[in-house]
């Protein structure tokens, strides 16, 4: 388990799938478990958030040069050694503003632990091996997802305190083998040499979100992966909702298709991400902005095809819509994730990445509120912004393609100001 699989030590991949099984069994379950065992309402639950999110996106900068001072990788062990006894005193029944106060430093540290993981991958990889890299990582968590939600939707159906209770223990104790698993990698020399350094970055330069955002192409890639996060975060919200309440087909039809982009992410997004690596990133994102407007249409429609002769079809409309977005999925996230891993400075890793990942603190603000208010207004409005967002994506994409010249040789770079230096 000590090799190198790729840019990826074998041992990285795997912690990544221990911390996602954990995830996987508390994130779909995390209201309920808010609202029945530490007893805050909904209302608490989405204020806290929102709040905390609001602050995410202002201090973003701030919070990745402070993971870069500490360390990609030693960041992310410490996030993950708070994060283990955190959520063993979630199963505490605490008093109000104690359960607020661990709502929020969970979300902080949730946050800080994707800017660590980010930028330690942004370290590992550049060019076509950071989009392997990412699209391996998102593989891992997509295979402990799947299995965490499996397990943890057997223990809530339970209906009883006592089943979210074990699951945050679950959840504490994969953030605490997470923790180990890190600490054993960065113990050994021979995935050190892959990994490269992850001490403290004190000599690293430092910059704020409008120098990040003045890096070459960052501003564009940003902006783009912003519209795919605001539709990404639609359809994990709002998919079921549409399509028991909205388009009248049964709740097993909204599990079965949320559960096919599950599917098709584990089974095809390392083969497809290895086909599509040596690509230009942008015509890439670009591609799969296409296809998230192309399922916005298609889930615009089932509404409409419920209401025909032939129900089913639209059944099938949902599963087909669901199909061409989860591969709009998969060429987008590596790939975008990839490329701001490229986009980034040696030494600016954590503030670029913390920037770019803004675009979901962006989205958990905006999206259920605005979500909400289109879906009142009729359901075919919601998928019809949905696929006006996603073209947005798209064109960002191609003027982000356009723009570029090819990707930024920060070595070069180096050498030339070292030879001028000289």
């Amino acid at each position: 388990m000590g090799g190198v699989d790729g840019p990826l030590p074998r041992l990285f991949v795997s912690a990544m799938i221990v911390d996602a099984v954990g995830s996987g069994m508390f994130m779909p379950f995390a209201l309920l478990y808010f609202v029945r065992v530490q007893d805050l309402g909904v209302a608490s639950v989405g204020t806290t958030l929102t709040v905390v999110n609001l602050a995410l996106i202002v201090s973003g900068a701030a919070l990745g040069r402070l993971v870069q001072s500490v360390g990609h990788l030693r960041s992310l062990i410490l996030v993950n050694a708070v994060r283990a006894p955190l959520f063993v005193l979630y199963t505490v029944t605490l008093p109000a503003p104690a359960a607020v106060a661990a709502l929020a430093l969970s979300a902080v540290l949730d946050k800080a632990a994707w800017v660590s993981l980010g930028a330690t991958i942004a370290r590992l990889a550049r060019g076509p091996a950071a989009r392997r890299a990412f699209g391996t990582v998102g593989w891992a968590r997509n295979v402990g997802l799947c299995l965490g939600s499996l397990v943890g939707g057997l223990l809530a159906s339970a209906h009883s305190s006592t089943g979210l209770r074990v699951i945050a223990l679950v959840d504490a104790a994969s953030f605490a083998v997470t923790a180990v698993v890190l600490l054993r990698l960065r113990g050994q020399g021979a995935a050190q040499s892959a990994v490269g350094s992850f001490g403290p970055g004190s000599g690293a330069p430092t910059a704020g979100t409008l120098q990040v955002l003045r890096l070459p192409g960052f501003a564009l890639l940003t902006g783009a992966k912003t519209c795919f996060t605001v539709c990404a975060t639609l359809v994990s919200t709002f998919t079921g909702l549409y399509l028991v309440d909205g388009a009248r087909l049964g709740g097993w039809v909204a599990g079965t298709v949320l559960a096919l982009n599950g599917a098709l992410v584990v089974l095809f997004q390392q083969s497809l991400v290895k086909r599509t690596s040596d690509r230009a990133a942008p015509r890439m994102m670009a591609v799969g902005g296409a296809l998230y407007t192309a399922a916005g249409v298609g889930f615009a429609l089932v509404t409409r095809l419920r209401d025909t002769a032939v129900p089913t079809a639209a059944v099938a409309l949902a599963l087909a819509s669901m199909a061409v977005y989860t591969f709009g999925e998969i060429v987008i996230a590596p790939t975008s994730d990839g490329h701001a891993a490229e986009l980034a400075p040696p030494g600016l890793e954590a503030p670029c990445m913390a920037v770019y990942q803004a675009s979901w603190s962006i989205a958990s603000v905006a999206v259920p509120a605005a979500g909400a208010l289109l879906l009142l207004a009729s359901a075919t409005t919601l998928w019809t912004v949905f696929a006006g967002v996603a073209l947005l994506g798209a064109l960002l994409s191609a003027a982000l393609g356009r723009a570029a010249q090819g990707p930024p040789d920060h070595t070069g770079r180096a050498r030339e100001a070292t030879a001028a230096d000289g």
